[in-house]
């Protein structure tokens, strides 16, 4: 039998195509990685039972010549051995690679990209039979749109019911403490940013502020105040963590982002110029904010001075105007090659947000 493909390069990329990944039974579909951060523990915390692969060790990512040399290019020629039109139906991604290797092989194969960089951006709409982005003011040729944002395949409320049973393993009151993310900057949508961001304003953090802290690069874990929290991944509901929270500060856009979506007044610290940003700046639930303002902006967000929509009043009202990510990715892969999914039955009723 011919398989579904997924491969997937950094952790928001699983939580994107997951629930998609939920409607095939694991002999339906393959998932390929890298091993970047915590991405494939988590996979396989996540997905008992489904066949993973992993391709590419980011331990050797020393700055670009290395990515490209001894991760990109070799793992280009790994995909290549490994994928071919006897095995696989079709391709899924929010990259670039497998793409390329399926356009080689004529596999039918999609990606979605909501960071349509100057250099990535023009080799995927190459490689795949189709690419589509979030609904951003500029045009960008031959590519298609959805509306909503990537994360929202994730946190809309069809699919994250968050509870406050996370609140318990960590002793956490609901709001009564900031949720903060410093993303390692080894990384090519990274390197022109400044590392340790959150470190280097974490002393102005008053000793009374509850901080629950997501870190990529633990190699400096002991540098950080000692009475935040370090979480320790894979975290049994990291996104009921975030929604719990009284603030979110992120180095990182798409924590940032996620942030916002979950209703929860969020900042980025990060110097990325983003549409996909944008799109949440304007809804007024995003705050880009430079790292020596961050401290005073959270002052004012506790103090009701900067003011931000009500958290379920804003999730219900992107609920009602955003599209199901997870449909769309289910009917791409079913037009191209029928096939029986098993997606889970979640309930539509807007009667679940509030």
């Amino acid at each position: 039998m011919k398989k579904v493909l997924v491969d997937i390069y950094h952790l928001p990329q699983f939580n994107f195509f997951k629930n998609a990944i939920l409607a095939f039974e694991p002999e339906e579909i393959d998932i390929y990685c890298v091993n970047r951060g915590k991405l494939l523990p988590v996979i396989q915390h996540e997905l008992p039972g489904y066949n993973i692969t992993c391709i590419g060790d980011y331990k050797h990512n020393k700055g670009m010549a290395s990515m490209i040399g001894k991760i990109i290019i070799p793992r280009i020629f790994t995909l290549f051995r490994k994928i071919n039109r006897k095995k696989y139906k079709f391709i899924l991604t929010a990259n670039y690679q497998a793409n390329f290797v399926g356009k080689l092989k004529g596999i039918p194969n999609i990606a979605f990209n909501d960071d349509p960089r100057r250099f990535v951006f023009p080799f995927l709409k190459f490689s795949a039979d189709e690419v589509y982005i979030p609904p951003f003011e500029d045009d960008y040729p031959n590519v298609k749109k959805f509306n909503a944002l990537k994360e929202w395949a994730y946190l809309s409320p069809r699919y994250l019911k968050p509870s406050t049973q996370v609140l318990e393993e960590y002793n956490l009151k609901s709001k009564k403490y900031i949720f903060i993310r410093e993303v390692s900057t080894k990384t090519s949508n990274y390197l022109s940013q400044d590392k340790d961001i959150v470190l280097s304003i974490s002393k102005d953090f008053p000793s009374d502020w509850q901080v629950v802290l997501s870190l990529e690069n633990k190699e400096n874990t002991n540098q950080y105040p000692s009475n935040w929290i370090i979480l320790k991944e894979p975290v049994s509901d990291i996104h009921s963590l975030m929604y719990h929270s009284e603030i979110v500060l992120s180095s990182g856009d798409s924590m940032a982002r996620e942030g916002a979506m979950l209703g929860v007044p969020s900042i980025y610290a990060g110097n990325r110029e983003m549409p996909a940003n944008d799109i949440l700046l304007k809804r007024k639930m995003l705050l880009k904010i430079d790292p020596p303002k961050i401290v005073d902006a959270i002052q004012n967000i506790k103090k009701g001075i900067f003011k931000f929509p009500l958290p379920d009043d804003f999730r219900h009202q992107l609920y009602q105007e955003w599209d199901d990510v997870t449909d769309l990715i289910l009917k791409k892969v079913a037009k191209n090659n029928p096939i029986n999914t098993h997606l889970v039955k979640y309930s539509t009723s807007s009667e679940n947000i509030k």
